[in-house]
């Protein structure tokens, strides 16, 4: 892979079959707005900071998820946030610029996922009844 490219873990949703699939992609630094609609599957992004084992991660995500008939939730990060629709982790530098992640934090954030997905099918459960 080009070194030049950032890595970034996405959970991507296929609506249709209603699955959450984890991918690493490669984004290119000169493009990651058109990167990110690509990825995530939508024309509007908004992106959410959340801390992970002391380490602080962007959530990228479609605005307008919610707006869509029928969204899917895909990541719950507490009772008062979940997130829909396809995400897509990275981090920012200390001037808000988009940084890829290392091998280690795609692990790190893969296993964050898993040991979220129960708690987003309790979520699912409750919505429901």
């Amino acid at each position: 892979m080009n070194g030049s490219l950032l890595r970034v873990f996405s959970l991507e949703c296929n609506d249709e079959f209603r699955t959450i699939s984890p991918h690493v992609r490669y984004i290119s630094p000169d493009n990651v707005l058109n990167d990110l609609y690509r990825i995530i599957n939508c024309e509007r992004v908004t992106c959410t900071e959340i801390q992970v084992n002391g380490k602080l991660f962007d959530v990228w995500s479609d605005d307008e998820a919610l707006l869509k008939n029928n969204p899917a939730p895909n990541l719950y990060i507490d009772n008062d946030f979940i997130i829909f629709g396809s995400v897509v982790f990275a981090k920012s530098d200390e001037d808000g610029g988009f940084v890829g992640l290392e091998r280690e934090e795609v692990h790190l954030l893969w296993n964050f996922a898993q040991a979220q997905f129960p708690k987003l099918l309790n979520f699912i459960a409750r919505q429901r009844r």
